[in-house]
């Protein structure tokens, strides 16, 4: 087997020709800002995909060279977007998560090397040997061995009744599905653990930290890292999303005063102006406007080092000429037609941000939207780099477009699921689940990690809820045999699932599984790391 570390020797080699400037060619950058073209490629975009309100930022040479806002913050209000409202950024919160580790590091408090379970005795993965080898930039760089997206469930949807602590000690109940450090699989509760490490070496939360050493220094007074008064701060968007055909307000997922659990992962809320700041200050080596050094470019160029070896499709090597492509700390790191790229997205329901940097060139973009249209963020994106870098050139909002109709695919899957059930199997107390043999399935399950669910009658329905997770209920429907499937309250979710019921061998007792329906639901719907036993 090939040692962990060796596959990304390829990757780094090419990198520090990047950082030398020799192997990521920037003569055809472009020199002038296009803003009349990114206003038609932002308003197209946001007509196509039906989006409210966009935010666009472009640094370039060191200096803003476009930062304005679209269309309105929430349908509702009619409050406009301006360069000062503050999005979601979801994801894009972990590049945040690896700079103030950077700034321990610097500060001789931490080394990258070091054990997670020297800052966190509880700390402790399934595998004995994998906890005690676990070190900070495996929390950082997605290749713990955990499947996608393992245990989100604990994080989503919002809010849930888990607390930091919970998750750090839940995580010994998730098995792996790959050796440890063998393969990239993208996950969120190990930036929980980052923060805890940050709050445990510096003294105050994660939260606190992040404020005091990197918004405070960069001025970014409208950037939050934990909730937010909005009796006193309004100018804030509202994230929205498509059901049935209508735009509306994600009413659950509203930005407010409360601290996100999943904060350190992608919880912090910004505007595209302070968020300038950050990348003027990630493209000027670590530098400050002021001239002052917040973060080193040791340690920046540390937080742009390929770890994890990412897979490049046919597709995008056709649409990137992409050579390498690879994980860092909190960033993706790659090659676009021979330039430098650095980047990370960030989605949550009713959001979406991508930041995206050319470090040869000197341009930083920044994308902020408040809908959950992943097609409008990758339209605005690819159109925006091809106009400083013209390779691949095509109109991008026609190339995505096809995509709009990703989540209504999704609904309608899902109706060719329910209506022959809904119609067969009409909720009653004449259903077939009234037989004696299918109330055995009727009562409480609990998994390791995940608790308590319940399935019980609720008049003529049967019901699913989680104790730890409110937003988490639905219907029950009898589909054949063993095989159920819950219909969620939230149809905000495309992601209903299939029950599956089986004796354990192990306890003699019912085991449920389940498994989503659609292959486009959200991976954070991680049903499948669930493994329930009867209880009652």
């Amino acid at each position: 087997m090939m040692h962990p570390f060796k596959s990304t020797v390829q990757v780094s080699l090419i990198l520090l020709l990047c950082f030398l400037g020799s192997a990521c060619a920037s003569s055809t950058i472009l020199s002038t800002e296009p803003s009349t073209e990114i206003d038609r490629l932002v308003t197209d975009t946001m007509s196509t995909f039906n989006v409210p309100g966009v935010a666009i930022g472009i640094i370039k040479d060191g200096k803003v060279t476009h930062l304005k806002g679209y269309g309105v913050a929430n349908i509702d209000s009619g409050l406009e977007v301006n360069k000062d409202t503050i999005f979601k950024i979801a994801s894009n919160s972990k590049a945040f998560t690896a700079a103030v580790l950077a700034l321990l590091v610097e500060q001789g408090k931490l080394d990258w090397h070091d054990k997670v379970s020297q800052y966190l005795p509880n700390f402790k993965m399934h595998d004995p040997w994998v906890s005690e080898e676990f070190n900070i930039i495996d929390l950082l760089t997605h290749r713990s061995g955990l499947g996608i997206g393992a245990g989100d469930l604990m994080l989503w949807p919002e809010p849930t009744k888990f607390s930091r602590d919970e998750v750090i000690k839940n995580l010994r109940y998730l098995k792996p599905v790959t050796s440890f450090r063998d393969q990239y699989a993208y996950d969120n509760l190990l930036y929980i653990v980052a923060g805890e490490v940050v709050a445990n070496i510096s003294g105050v939360s994660w939260e606190a930290f992040v404020e005091q050493q990197l918004f405070q220094p960069l001025s970014m007074n409208n950037c939050f890292a934990g909730g937010i008064d909005t009796k006193k701060v309004t100018n804030i968007v509202a994230p929205h999303v498509v059901l049935n055909d209508q735009l509306q307000v994600d009413q659950p997922n509203v930005i407010n005063n409360k601290t996100s659990l999943m904060a350190a992962a992608g919880g912090i809320k910004c505007s595209v102006a302070d968020l300038s700041n950050w990348v003027t200050m990630l493209l000027n080596e670590g530098l400050t406007q002021s001239g002052e050094a917040l973060i080193s470019k040791q340690q920046r160029d540390v937080l742009w080092q390929s770890v994890t070896r990412l897979p490049i499709s046919e597709r995008l090597k056709n649409l990137e000429d992409i050579n390498y492509r690879g994980y860092a700390l909190g960033w993706r790191v790659s090659d676009y037609f021979g330039h430098w790229k650095v980047s990370h997205t960030g989605s949550l329901s009713g959001s979406r941000s991508q930041i995206i940097l050319f470090p040869n060139d000197e341009l930083g973009i920044i994308i902020l939207s408040n809908q959950s249209s992943s097609a409008a963020r990758s339209a605005m994106a690819r159109g925006i780099m091809q106009l400083y870098i013209p390779q691949n050139t095509r109109n991008w909002v026609e190339h995505y477009s096809p995509k709009m109709d990703a989540v209504s695919t999704d609904s309608k899957l899902i109706k060719t699921v329910a209506t022959p059930m809904s119609k067969s199997i009409k909720p009653s107390e004449k259903t077939i689940p009234e037989r004696p043999q299918y109330q055995k399935y009727l009562g409480e399950y609990l998994d390791p990690w995940f608790g308590r669910v319940t399935l019980s009658r609720s008049g003529k329905n049967i019901t699913f809820k989680a104790d730890k997770s409110p937003r988490l209920k639905g219907t029950v429907y009898y589909f054949r045999k063993n095989q159920w499937w819950v219909k969620w309250s939230d149809r905000s979710f495309h992601a209903d699932a299939w029950i599956r019921f089986e004796l354990d061998e192990q306890t003699q007792k019912i085991k449920m599984t389940m498994q989503s329906i659609s292959e486009t639901a959200d991976f954070s719907f991680d049903f499948e790391d669930l493994n329930f036993i009867k209880s009652l």
